[in-house]
């Protein structure tokens, strides 16, 4: 039921992707340029710098209601992005053991702002994706890669396999469904089968790339991605790019000035 969950999970977000908001309606490519600069501008902060970043939850706060986007949606699939992100600010606890300062009679060390650092970070950038995808259809988002320079056979390979994902995914819970009908008291597949379970997965994959690729060939898929039309940018689109980049980068100077002049007053 998980794997079915989880290609429901990515359909569901294309069918968010087809809203009608003033979110939806800006131009793919201004939504693409204000992410990476509010993506680029979280990551440039220092561990230590936990409190700069405070200000930047005000994007997917203010951008998910205007959007109108369901938190519990883009919750979900943020929780199955932190855990990696914990797995990498482990490192950092046990690494940077020296005490930074304290709270109370509690020991604040280096390596947990660094792991809080990593987890906020994290958790600010991916939100920033997903209100992306889930505001922009994912043919416009490739089509504006295209746009950007990007070598249209690395945009290919993105657009087949997002695209494709899906069917690989119900080819796995076919599969699954078979294996629990002729072992209902397995809890899930036993380590003995599974080798036997991914071969044949592979195998099955191949044969259904091989139908998929006689299909697209068929309609006349020549190896190019092409993208679908394009639209120019409008007055609200230089706007929104102008105005929200401009603000990102505000707080982001603002905050190293006030960084700086806590610095110079100390050593002064």
């Amino acid at each position: 039921m998980s794997l079915y969950h989880g290609a429901a999970g990515i359909e569901h977000l294309e069918r968010l992707a087809q809203g009608h908001s003033p979110v939806h309606r800006l131009h793919a490519g201004a939504k693409i340029i204000v992410t990476i600069v509010y993506t680029v501008t979280v990551i440039s902060f220092t561990p230590e710098n936990i409190s700069g970043m405070a200000a930047f939850v005000l994007y997917p706060a203010v951008l998910m209601p205007l959007s109108e986007t369901s938190w519990r949606s883009l919750l979900a699939r943020l929780f199955a992005a932190l855990p990696f992100a914990m797995l990498g600010g482990l490192s950092s606890l046990i690494n940077l053991p020296e005490t930074v300062f304290y709270v109370g009679n509690f020991a604040v060390s280096r390596g947990m702002t660094a792991f809080a650092s990593i987890m906020f970070k994290t958790a600010l950038s991916v939100f920033a994706v997903l209100i992306l995808i889930a505001t922009t259809p994912f043919t416009a988002i490739n089509q504006q890669f295209v746009k950007f320079g990007f070598p249209k056979i690395i945009v290919l390979q993105f657009v087949m396999t997002y695209r494709y994902i899906s069917v690989l995914i119900h080819e796995a819970a076919s599969m699954f469904s078979a294996y629990t009908l002729r072992s209902p008291r397995a809890k899930g597949i036993l380590m003995r089968d599974m080798g036997s379970f991914l071969g044949q997965l592979m195998l099955r994959s191949f044969d259904r790339a091989e139908r998929v690729y006689s299909a697209m060939k068929c309609r006349g898929f020549d190896g190019v991605y092409r993208g679908g039309m394009h639209h120019p940018f409008g007055p609200a689109d230089f706007c929104y790019t102008a105005v929200l980049s401009a603000a990102i980068i505000a707080l982001r100077i603002f905050n190293i000035s006030l960084f700086l002049g806590r610095l110079t007053g100390k050593t002064g």
